[in-house]
Formats: structure tokens, sequence, C-alpha cells
């Protein structure tokens, strides 16, 4: 009676449980959906579309059937353009509405991987499954490109979702019928997975009975028929180049897809291969334990289909990788790329949560079934803050396109050199409202590339012809015109009469006459980012604002739109908010009438302070406009005086304090030690006192007893620059700040045993006339102050 009561309770409990899973589960996949759909949705727009997408989005901009006949010539199939074409009409082709179409494909495949998941092991491999997509890395950045390959992610897990169901109902016409449209869509997304359908195909050869054979052969008809019919058509149109300078090994693949799978990253993958490889290794008893299972089980026909399907298709990603990257006579060839492991993606997380599952049925083995889980889902996550920091929008390559909208007027032309550059630019320049007065574009080179002096007049005489006012924006242009051709031609043909640089392109307009540009005003109004300002003087009109977040390297550009005859000038101030004043200037004025635009810009440099900032706008003593709305971030805190290893106070000029100096890579001792081939880093901390005018270059030498005969002085290390690389100009340097700058000396092979100076100092690039020194270690009469010595000794 006991024992019966004993197995009463016991199968109580049992039911209590299975009823606390059955309400729990549906509860937890549909929290992991909802995970996956805001990770995806997640800094969606946060980021510049680069060269791909912009070059998918140009293409989708076509009409129907031109966007057809140019993915014939492209190197991918045309579902996700027909798919894209539709839905930038419906929902708009900004950054955010445009890749939301991936990031719903993304949330669909982590919802097919899931039921897959459930179908071959159970409710909890398809919630393992689903949980792990959602949080990856790697499907989270290609859920967020307007590209395909999310797409065709979609079409292998999806059939090879159905594929199993056929495996499991041979008979069911329907279930063919669905594997055959899931394939097409699978093949019509990308080339690649043309091998990943023949694997299926020959699995489903030998797994269903030969009864279903005849279902099988109209399943393939109805891929076979319309991809041929593709093929003939798109084949003859493709162009035969290489992209690879060098192909890849099998190993060097096999490496990238080994973090990639586990990761998402795709650089310092030296970073991530070790705990990569140990997620390999924890997978292999579970697979072991599954091959082993299945081979005891009688149904091991059945179970096996589902293995060989996940296991095959995901060995075969990289060979086939490997193999489309090898040098050959026809079609395209790519480099290595991290999107061409993607389609194989769901297949290894199927297995890797298949194979957490398995290990912990088997008692012993639980531990590391929960170790794998823990270790992949905290590397999953660790991966994923530094993903989403990455995505930055710039204001800068909206720039030239939107100064070409401001200034336009009937009668302008567009001349763009930009090598394979255009689609970036296009992508912003056709976001204008009033399309049909955008000058049109004219891509050169169209002769020849390079440029040559003997096209360029054959390049330009006609465009010059046809309009009053000509647009030059340089994009890229060393690509395609590394001499400048065109602008000298220009130069000598036209007069220029506005300019524009950002970075190494420029943007400048030319007319026939020497002419002050105007603005239209009816220009304005039209244009996403020009505020209107109501002044009751009439004196500022509006501001154009690009951008909200800017990152050391980046500029901070507002147009400001007043009319001419002013009654005083205009004074600007940058201020971080609230209240401290960053940089002051007063407007000169401008020639010309109407309405103009003032260019008030402010560089963001590593040191300058984090935080919201603050445009102040004033004529004489009146203010005109406070805009806000400009967020400095990633900028670096000025560096504590405790940690500076070796403190020293000396001056360089009557602006600048060297306050000290940390030094590592010697081998220690008095005076340090260093070998020949050893790298040494020079941390150097500097103050300005005052506003400094001029732009210095920083010295740093070793600097030994004898000379050097490559450099035929005793310099035998040395480094030079700008501070911190270039990015932060001795005339950017906030007064009372102290910064870090790192320099790095590496000693030759050659160099010999002997004790050697190290010396810095500072000088400017144009004349190398050297800054004076006094303090400590200074080197009045040569300019120089003396760090320390260095004993070099041989290496054994």
């Amino acid at each position: 009676m006991r024992r019966i009561r004993e197995r009463f309770e016991t199968c109580k409990g049992v039911i209590a449980l299975t009823t606390r899973i059955a309400i729990f589960l549906p509860l937890l996949m549909l929290t992991g959906l909802w995970v996956a759909f805001a990770l995806r949705v997640y800094r969606l727009g946060d980021q510049n579309v680069w060269w791909d997408e912009g070059f998918t989005i140009w293409l989708a901009r076509q009409p129907f059937l031109e966007m057809t006949l140019g993915t014939a010539r492209d190197t991918h199939p045309p579902l996700y353009y027909w798919l894209l074409w539709p839905w930038i009409r419906g929902v708009g082709d900004g950054e955010f509405p445009a890749r939301f179409l991936s990031a719903a494909i993304g949330v669909l495949t982590v919802a097919i991987a899931g039921s897959t998941g459930r179908r071959i092991g159970g409710p909890w491999v398809g919630l393992l499954t689903l949980w792990i997509l959602a949080i990856s890395r790697f499907h989270i950045w290609w859920s967020q490109e307007i590209r395909m390959y999310v797409l065709a992610a979609l079409g292998v897990a999806l059939s090879t979702d159905l594929a199993i169901q056929v495996q499991r109902a041979p008979h069911s016409t329907g279930r063919w019928l669905s594997w055959a449209l899931a394939a097409a869509l699978m093949m019509f997304s990308l080339y690649l997975t043309i091998f990943i359908w023949i694997f299926q195909s020959l699995v489903l050869l030998l797994a269903v009975p030969r009864r279903a054979w005849p279902r099988m052969a109209l399943a393939q008809a109805i891929v076979v028929i319309p991809f041929s019919v593709w093929l003939a058509f798109a084949l003859p149109r493709m162009a035969t180049w290489s992209a690879a300078a060098q192909p890849p090994s099998f190993s060097a693949v096999l490496y990238l897809g080994t973090v990639l799978w586990t990761t998402g990253v795709s650089i310092d993958l030296e970073r991530f291969i070790a705990p990569a490889l140990l997620v390999l290794c924890g997978m292999l008893p579970g697979m072991v334990a599954q091959a082993r299972s299945i081979w005891k089980s009688p149904d091991r026909r059945d179970l096996f289909v589902p293995w060989i399907l996940l296991v095959g298709g995901w060995i075969l990603q990289p060979v086939i990788i490997w193999w489309i990257t090898q040098p050959r006579s026809f079609l395209y060839t790519p480099r290595l790329e991290a999107r061409y492991f993607i389609p194989s993606l769901p297949l290894f997380i199927l297995l890797l949560a298949w194979s957490i599952s398995t290990v912990f049925s088997v008692r012993r083995l639980r531990p590391l079934s929960g170790l794998l889980l823990l270790g992949f889902a905290s590397l999953s996550i660790a991966v994923l803050p530094e993903y989403y920091t990455s995505r930055h929008w710039r204001a800068d390559p909206v720039l030239e396109s939107y100064l070409i909208h401001v200034y336009a007027r009937p009668g302008d032309g567009v001349v763009l050199v930009s090598g394979d550059r255009f689609p970036e630019f296009l992508y912003y320049y056709e976001q204008n409202p009033r399309s049909g007065e955008r000058p049109p574009v004219y891509m050169v080179p169209r002769l020849a590339v390079p440029v040559r002096s003997d096209t360029v007049e054959a390049e330009l005489r006609d465009i010059v012809a046809r309009h009053s006012r000509i647009w030059l924006a340089r994009v890229e242009s060393h690509l395609q015109d590394p001499e400048g051709w065109v602008q000298r031609w220009l130069d000598g043909h036209l007069y220029r009469i506005l300019q524009f640089a950002s970075g190494h392109n420029a943007l400048i307009l030319y007319a026939t006459s020497p002419e002050v540009p105007e603005i239209p005003l009816e220009n304005l109004y039209s244009l996403k980012w020009f505020h209107r300002l109501d002044d009751p003087q009439g004196i500022l009109l509006g501001y154009d604002r690009i951008g909200r977040s800017f990152r050391p390297g980046e500029v901070i550009r507002v147009g400001l739109y007043v009319r001419s005859g002013l009654p005083a000038p205009v004074t600007v101030e940058w201020v971080r908010e609230p209240d401290r004043v960053m940089a002051r200037e007063e407007l000169p004025p401008l020639a010309g009438s109407g309405v103009l635009r003032y260019s008030v810009e402010l560089p963001i440099h590593p040191y300058m302070p984090s935080g919201d900032y603050a445009l102040h706008v004033r004529t004489g003593e009146r203010l005109l406009a406070v805009i806000r709305g400009f967020r400095v971030e990633q900028t670096l805190s000025p560096p504590s005086l405790a940690e500076i290893a070796h403190p020293m106070s000396a001056r360089l000029g009557d602006r600048i304090r060297f306050l000290g100096y940390r030094l590592q890579g010697t081998r220690g001792g008095t005076p340090p030690t260093a070998m020949p081939g050893d790298t040494l880093l020079l941390d150097l901390y500097w103050e300005a006192e005052t506003h400094v005018e001029r732009s210095y270059v920083v010295f740093t030498h070793l600097i030994g007893e004898t000379f050097n005969p490559a450099t035929g002085n005793p310099v035998w290390a040395q480094d030079d620059q700008v501070p911190l690389e270039g990015a932060y100009p001795t005339t950017h340097w906030i007064p009372g700040q102290p910064l870090r700058d790192r320099y790095e000396l590496h000693l030759p092979e050659e160099t010999p045993p002997g004790v050697y100076i190290l010396e810095i100092g500072m000088y400017l690039l144009e004349t190398g006339e050297r800054l004076p020194v006094h303090g400590e270690g200074a080197d009045p009469e040569a300019r120089r102050l003396i760090l320390t010595p260095i004993r070099v000794i041989p290496r054994h």
C-alpha cells in the first residue's frame, strides 16, 4: 500500500512538473522571440549605409525590370531585391526602415530554428536553439544589414526543417512542395546555397522510400525549372573578375568560421580563438553521444536524417567557401568574407543546442553541459556591447549631397568622381524629396580608368556645355583620378565660386562667371536637416544640423542661414552644458546678397569632455538662438598625475608643460636595459597652460654613441608625430587639462650594444625649428629634454 502511495505521489509530481513546463515553456519561447526582436532593432538606424547596402538600395530604386536586369549582372540572385523593391516604396529607404526588412527576416529565422530544435530534440532543444540564436552577435549583425545573407540563412533553416518533415512523412505532397519552395527561397537568395540544396536532395533521395520518388521529382522540378531559367538569363550577363588578391588556405577559412559561429567577431580573431575552440570541443561529446544513441535505436534511419542534415550542411559550408575563393577563369571569385558563413549559422546553433541537451541527459556529463551552456551564453553576451558601440552614424557622408541641395538651382549639373563609391553618395543624394529638381549626376570617368590628361577633356566637355554651373563632388577620388585631372581641367575652364572640404573629400561649385552663390530660400524648406527659426528681426532664418552624436576625429558642423547686410557681427560659442565655454569665434562678414550660409565647426578631439553641447549664436549683445542636441561621446578622461611613473617638471616654449613619462618594454635595471628587436612604449604627459597658437610635432629619439648607417646620424629609434597620432594637435589642447601621448620606439636587430639617450622635444613641421626648453632634463642648446639613458645589451 505504501508503495502504491509513493508511486501515486511520484506521478502527481511528474504531472505537476509537466504542467508547469507546459505553461512556462511557451512563455519562455515568446520571451526569446521578443529578445531577438529587441536586439535586432536596437540601434538599427544608428549606422551609415555602407557600400554594399548603398548598392542594394541604388538597385532597388530602379524600375522593377531594370533592377532585375541589374541583379542578373550582379553576383547574387534577385529574391532579396524583389522583396526590397516594394518594401522601400511602402515604408521608405532611410537606414531604419530599409534595414527593418532584414531584422524581421532575422526574427523569423530565430522562430523557425526554434521549431526545428523542438522537432529533432524536444521542447528544451527548441528553447535552447531559439535563445542561443536570439543572442548570437553574428546573426544580429547580418539582421541589421540591407543585404540578402540573412534571407539565405532563413532559407537554409526553413529548407532543413521541411526536409526533416518530408523524411518523416514522405508521401505528403504538401510537405514536398513546401520543401521545394523553401529550397527555391534559399537558392534565389544566395548562389552559395545551391550546394546545400544538392546535399539535402541526396540525403532525401537515400532516406525516403522509392514510392515517394515521384513526389520528390515534382518538388525538384519546382526548384530546378525556374532556377535554370534564371541562370540561363543571368550567366551570359555576369562578368568574370576576382576580388581576392590572394586565395585563402583552408585552415584560414576554418579559423575564421570557428570564431564567427561562436562569437560573431570578424577582426582580432586571436582574441577569441581559444574560447571558440573550447565551445567546439565541448560540442563533441554531445555529437558523439547523439551518433551512438542513433546507432543503437531501432529507428536509426529516421533519427539519422536530421543529424546528417545538420552536421553535413554545417561542415559543407567552409568547404564551399574555400572552393569559391580559389582562382578560376570564369565568373566572380570573391575574397574570404565573414558574410559567407551566415547561411550555416542556424545549423551550427541547432547542433550546439542538441549537443547541450544530449550531454545533459548523461548524468555524469551534466556539469559539462552546464559549463558549455553558461560559457557560450556568457561569450555571446560579452561581445554584444562592443558590437553596438561600434554602430555609429556619421554626418560627413551626408554633407556633400546635402550642400548641393542647399545651393542648387535650375541648370546645375553634378560631376561625381568617386571610383566605385558612388552608391554611398547617391544613397543620400537621392533622398531629397524634391526629386524632380535634383541636378543630374554624371559619374566620371566613363572613358578611361584612371582619368588621364588626354581623356579628361572628352569626359567633361559635353557635360560642361549642357550646364551653367558644375558641382564637382570628389568622394574617394584617388581611386580613379589620383592625379586630380578633373579638378585641374575645371579650374582651367571655369570659375571656382564655392568650396567645402570634408576630410580628403571635397565639394566645389564652378560657374562660367565669377559670382557669389545665393541660396534659393525655397530649397531649404524641403530639406530634412534644415530647422526654421522665427527671428522677429529676420536676421537668423534657420540652421542645419546633421547628426546628433559625435566621436573623436569627427567634426560638428552647423550651417547658419542669415540675410545679407547684418547690423552687427555674428559671434558663436560652443558650450558644454550647462555653462562651460569650449570655443568662441566671431564670424567674418559674408559677401553677397539674399540668403547666406555660415559654416560653424567644432572638431572633436580625444580629450574633449564628453556630454551634451550647445551652440549659442549672438549678434552684438543679443542672443539669437541656442542650438542644442549635440552629444560628444567616447572621449578620453584626463590621466591622473599619480600614474606618471617618472614625474618631471619642464617647459617647452612659454605655454607647454612636460609633466613626466612612463616607459614600458625595458628589462629593468639602472639604467633600464633593452635588446635589439625590442619595442619600447613611451607615454608622455603634457599640459598646456594657455591656448597654443601653433601645431607642433613631438619627436622621440633613441640616440646612440655611433652613427646609424640606415639614417646617417646617431638616431637608432624614432617616432615623430603630431600628438595622439595626429588626432590631438597642440592647437586643440585644453588649457589646464593633462593628456597622455603614446609613442613606439622599435630597436633594429642590428642595434649595437652600448648606452643610448632617450630624448624628446617639439618642432614646427613647416620649418623644423624646435621649441626652446628649460627645466628638469633640459638641454637648452640642443632644444631637447633628456629622459633617461638606456643600456642595449646583446640578444643571447
